[in-house]
């Protein structure tokens, strides 16, 4: 379906969001096959918060009746993608520090470490119940990304006053009113906008890149795949 000469896909992410690790994960997983049809790919930290207050979508507490709902969503599409996704007992918390270090390391460090660093904060909140938004909470999840004191210098690099600006000019920038939020160019300059992980099949769709819908497979098929 779909044929693509060039075009950009670009992804906001929040770690504070189980759906950005989700369509980060994803978008490491597409990204290959993307630019073997011209596409590039970006990935960009924001503060989700600020971006939801700014186009007047502030967060509200998931409604009793949608909770089990939530809780089966997010852990069916985390077992899928190979994530564990728990509940953090404090949620939600405020993202700005982590996404302040993780755009500092995504502006200052080889790609391979940015998409380290973001997954490693992710997965420290959402499978471990670490609290990021603390300098303690940061520290303990970049165990291992970084030595301890090149880690230090990122978290005092990451609040200063250009960094900071660099945080607000992306987050405002996106006109997000939620995470993730994906920005599709096509190779015709056409632009168009998704919120969430589940949205896919119209990026490629834009995008004109090949792709499979969902199907359910044949009963012979499906037993071959077994």
């Amino acid at each position: 379906m779909g044929r693509s000469d060039g075009g950009k896909l670009t992804i906001y992410v929040d770690c504070v969001s189980p759906y950005s690790w989700f369509g980060f994960t994803n978008t490491i997983r597409f990204r290959p096959l993307l630019n073997e049809y011209g596409v590039s790919v970006d990935i960009i930290p924001f503060f989700l918060g600020a971006a939801r207050d700014g186009v007047g979508n502030p967060f509200t507490p998931t409604p009793a009746a949608k909770e089990p709902f939530a809780k089966q969503d997010s852990e069916t599409t985390g077992r899928l993608l190979g994530l564990k996704v728990v509940k953090p007992d404090v949620f939600p918390i405020l993202s700005l520090f982590p996404v302040r270090v993780a755009t500092w390391v995504k502006d200052h460090y080889p790609a391979a470490k940015f998409e380290a660093t973001f997954p490693a904060f992710a997965a420290g909140y959402w499978s471990k119940g670490i609290n990021i938004s603390t300098p303690e909470g940061v520290e303990e999840a970049l165990n291992g990304v970084f030595p301890p004191d090149e880690l230090r210098e990122i978290m005092k690099n990451a609040v200063t006053p250009e960094n900071k600006k660099r945080v607000v000019e992306l987050t405002t920038g996106a006109g997000a009113f939620g995470a993730p939020w994906i920005v599709g160019v096509n190779g015709d300059g056409e632009r168009k906008a998704w919120f969430g992980n589940d949205r896919w099949d119209q990026v490629f769709d834009h995008l004109g890149v090949p792709y499979t819908p969902v199907r359910i497979l044949p009963r012979e098929e499906g037993k071959a795949k077994l």
